[in-house]
């Protein structure tokens, strides 16, 4: 049962991944209140590289306080998550045109900032709800259930917002009023997918807190007699391919809309049909993350998505597009799910804000790189050589993975 709870908080912030930071707000804020996609794509991504440093700097220290506060962790949780929610609602404010571009990020980096806390505390929990014979399974049944039960809602938007010349409640479609209704109704779907977890939580015993001699130095999780520890090689990988992983999310909204001239419909319907792909993959992955192990699921996944960049770069007809980036995104969610049970596993109950905090810091304190980086290439060049400089991210994360030594008792 427990398994499903902690799955509904996939379902729950899933919406805001996709919705928000990636296919359907992104490219309304490049194309209806920039103007220019290309420019728009660049404000973007240095937006979110900006919020990166900001949650790596934030996130690790408070990853390391809620270890040494009773129910910290938990009381974290539930903040960060309501922030996150109440901000979102305020995206709709922000209608065409140039003079709501600043408003726009502004509100944009609150939400996106709590989010990413949010995700941090919600990742710890996996520890709790699953044991580590099966985590692989309970993480991989999160992103699926993240996937799958968001379809209700894309449909939803698609016949009730997307479609009808006359949409539900009426809204203007010439001040993009449909569009903007999306962060509205993913953040009351947000809300209420988020209330099991928060029940559970609540009701379960507490773990003690852990006493300040107890608490290891950050520096000791990840050196050990000057030479990286098994966790410390773990993050450095982590730091190269987690970039790569935001930089996709963020940006590919805009290139694919920019390079297929997707209309808002068939964007939509892009969504939905990655959705069910993403879902597979994840239940799939989740099960031989328990029989081979995270390492080798992350390395196949890695592969597997620089083929996929490569060929969104290079095959451009509508067709040939789709189905390379549904390769792609088949292996997207299992690589995340991956390095999520990974990492619970190289940490235990004592440091789990703490490591999920390093995780954090792993997957956001270089997101300057892969966001700016991109973002300025596209800004110099164009929207094809930014999304290609992805590879080099993932080549340098493929490198580092190898280096890992995987624990026998893992």
């Amino acid at each position: 049962m427990k398994k499903y709870v902690y799955g509904l908080f996939d379902v729950a912030n899933s919406p805001f991944q996709v919705l928000i930071i990636s296919l359907v707000f992104a490219p309304y804020f490049a194309n209806q209140i920039v103007g220019n996609a290309q420019l728009g794509s660049a404000y973007w991504q240095w937006t979110v590289g900006l919020c990166a440093i900001v949650v790596s700097i934030i996130g690790i220290k408070l990853g390391s306080i809620s270890d040494q506060i009773k129910e910290g962790r938990r009381n974290f949780f539930y903040i960060t998550t309501l922030l996150c929610i109440g901000s979102t609602f305020f995206l709709w404010t922000c209608g065409p045109g140039a003079n709501n571009i600043f408003k726009c990020l502004a509100i944009f980096f609150i939400a996106n900032f709590f989010y990413e806390l949010s995700q941090m505390f919600y990742n710890s929990y996996l520890f709790n709800f699953s044991e580590k014979k099966n985590r692989g399974t309970v993480s991989g049944l999160g992103f699926a259930l993240g996937n799958f039960l968001t379809i209700p809602l894309i449909l939803f938007l698609i016949n009730y917002f997307i479609l009808p010349e006359t949409t539900l409640l009426n809204l203007d479609k010439s001040q993009f009023e449909h569009v903007r209704a999306v962060p509205v109704l993913v953040a009351i779907w947000f809300l209420i997918f988020s209330i099991p977890i928060f029940v559970y939580i609540q009701f379960s015993k507490p773990r003690k807190a852990t006493s300040r001699r107890n608490v290891k130095p950050l520096i000791t999780l990840i050196l050990n007699k000057r030479k990286l520890t098994n966790l410390g090689k773990f993050l450095v990988a982590r730091l190269f391919y987690a970039d790569a992983i935001i930089a996709i999310q963020i940006s590919v909204g805009i290139f694919t809309v920019t390079v297929l001239g997707l209309s808002a419909k068939e964007l939509f319907q892009l969504v939905l049909l990655t959705a069910i792909t993403q879902g597979i993959g994840a239940v799939l992955g989740g099960f031989l993350n328990d029989k081979i192990g995270s390492k080798k699921i992350i390395q196949l996944c890695l592969y597997c998505v620089f083929l996929a960049i490569l060929g969104l770069v290079f095959f451009q007809d509508k067709i040939s597009f789709i189905l390379i980036f549904q390769f792609g995104a088949f292996f997207f969610g299992t690589l995340q799910s991956a390095s999520r049970v990974m990492m619970t596993n190289l940490v235990n109950e004592n440091n789990l804000g703490q490591g999920f905090g390093l995780f954090t810091l792993a997957s956001r304190s270089t997101a300057i790189l892969g966001p700016i980086m991109i973002g300025s290439i596209t800004y110099f060049t164009n929207l094809n050589f930014g999304f290609l400089s992805i590879t080099i991210l993932i080549l340098v994360g493929i490198l580092m993975i190898k280096k890992v030594n995987v624990p026998k008792s893992y």
